[in-house]
């Protein structure tokens, strides 16, 4: 199916979806409370336009079974169960947080009715969607140029994910041995474009083709009005490749680690948001934990900084309560043969720099509470790798770098790790690895909850 009617199927899918959203909506209310005065009740109207909100992170986020060539009853039920599931997940923890006080048979009978409205929604579409976009799914026409090898291969792959049994191919063999094969090709596209059916076409490049022959089939495109895709093996082993035009210039774009933009924008939403009340309900936690450290160890300054390693190798400034007596690096050095860490990162389970009310805040993990002003200040998120020290940084193997091409967080899947002190440098850095990969707002929701009940827990060390 072509690319074009992919789009607007999966937004008619995704429109249904809202109207089961908002109908299960309104009619869970009407349920529950035998009245339809639903905008003047302040809590649910707030609550439906915070599931609206939500709704659209996953319509970013969960729609891989809508864009499938073929949707069927099963693509329909998984995609619609996981909305559902979501949902039911957010607004269980905004209402147990919150204490909102939302009632139990509005919410499930909400999630019911939007499962099952929204399954039959769908599977309505399927039915007339033949009718939608009939006149542009059946008898496309391809003109395929390549060798005969390039075009044995495309027709048994996926590669034009337009192809299936209505296509109809029809291929112009290239042979580099004829010294002629440059005007016999052009000539006889024009002669199928002329005098047959060509939707697009389709030039498979194995070997470097003469950039004459290569601007004579765009003039040709060009001029017919025919969509041209131009292939090339991929020799070179990149993914997520985009290629546009700037002035005179083709841009080569290889993104390995890809993050969208409407993740970065509520990803960065969030951090403010927490970071800024966390700072303001513990600000005379802040207090009272500096007299403190002050009054045990009085010859050094209540905050620790130090430079860190951030975002694609940026330099900033990490703070920390000092839990360390005021000289602990200059006595690093004197005790690296007690690491107990492998790799370039130290770490030792007793270690005597560390101050009596040091003990106390690592165990309660208070002595991270000043790096809300980093979240805040937009060097770091809640979530992502803990950034290393400059020296351990610049110690890691180079494929470990890829851990610095997202932002460095307070926690991330580490630090949920059960005896994570345990865990040895190599499968630290592929936990890292892993959340730079799989990195999306549902995760990341989840680690700030293991992460809060690791500290109810006080699993600190």
């Amino acid at each position: 199916m072509p690319d074009e009617v992919k789009i607007w199927r999966k937004l008619l899918y995704n429109l249904a979806g809202f109207v089961a959203l908002t109908l299960a909506y309104f009619a869970a209310y009407r349920f529950r409370f035998n009245k339809v005065d639903f905008f003047n009740e302040k809590l649910y109207f707030l609550t439906y336009g915070l599931i609206i909100l939500f709704w659209f992170i996953l319509v970013i986020k969960v729609s891989k079974e809508l864009s499938s060539d073929k949707i069927g009853l099963k693509e329909i039920v998984l995609n619609t169960s996981k909305r559902a599931l979501a949902i039911f997940i957010y607004v269980s923890c905004i209402d147990f947080i919150t204490k909102l006080g939302l009632s139990r048979i509005v919410i499930c009978t909400f999630i019911l009715i939007y499962f099952l409205v929204g399954i039959a929604l769908k599977i309505l579409l399927i039915k007339i969607e033949n009718i939608l976009f009939k006149s542009l799914i059946r008898d496309y026409y391809f003109v395929v140029i390549g060798t005969s090898e390039d075009i044995k291969l495309i027709k048994n792959s996926n590669l034009l994910n337009s192809y299936n049994k209505k296509n109809k191919i029809t291929t112009i063999e290239l042979n580099s041995k004829n010294e002629n094969f440059c005007s016999y090709t052009i000539d006889n596209l024009c002669r199928l474009i002329k005098y047959s059916i060509v939707d697009e076409v389709v030039l498979l490049s194995e070997f470097e083709l003469n950039n004459e022959f290569l601007k004579k089939i765009i003039e040709i495109c060009k001029a017919s009005g025919r969509k041209l895709r131009v292939v090339y093996k991929n020799n070179i082993g990149v993914e997520k490749v985009q290629l546009s035009v700037d002035d005179n210039n083709l841009v080569f774009e290889f993104k390995p680690v890809e993050t969208s933009f409407a993740y970065m924008f509520s990803k960065r939403v969030l951090d403010i948001l927490i970071s800024l009340i966390a700072l303001i309900l513990t600000a005379p936690l802040f207090l009272l934990i500096a007299i403190f450290i002050k009054i045990d160890s009085p010859g050094g300054p209540v905050f620790f900084v130090q430079e860190r390693v951030g975002l694609n190798g940026r330099r900033f400034k990490l703070i920390k309560f000092r839990t360390m007596i005021p000289n602990a690096d200059k006595m690093k050095d004197q005790l690296m043969k007690y690491n107990e860490m492998d790799g370039p990162v130290f770490k030792i389970t007793n270690d005597p720099r560390i101050t009596r009310v040091g003990k106390i805040l690592r165990r309660l993990n208070l002595d991270e509470l000043p790096q809300l002003i980093n979240v805040l200040k937009g060097e770091m998120s809640l979530v992502g790798p803990r950034p290393l020290e400059t020296r351990e940084a610049l110690g890691c193997e180079f494929e470990h770098h890829i851990r610095h091409s997202v932002k460095p967080g307070l926690t991330c899947i580490w630090q949920i790790t059960h005896n994570r002190n345990d865990v040895r440098y190599n499968e630290w850095m592929k936990m890292d690895y892993e959340y730079v990969v799989k990195k999306n707002l549902l995760l990341d929701l989840y680690l700030i909850f293991k992460t809060f009940l690791a500290i109810i827990k006080l699993n600190g060390k």
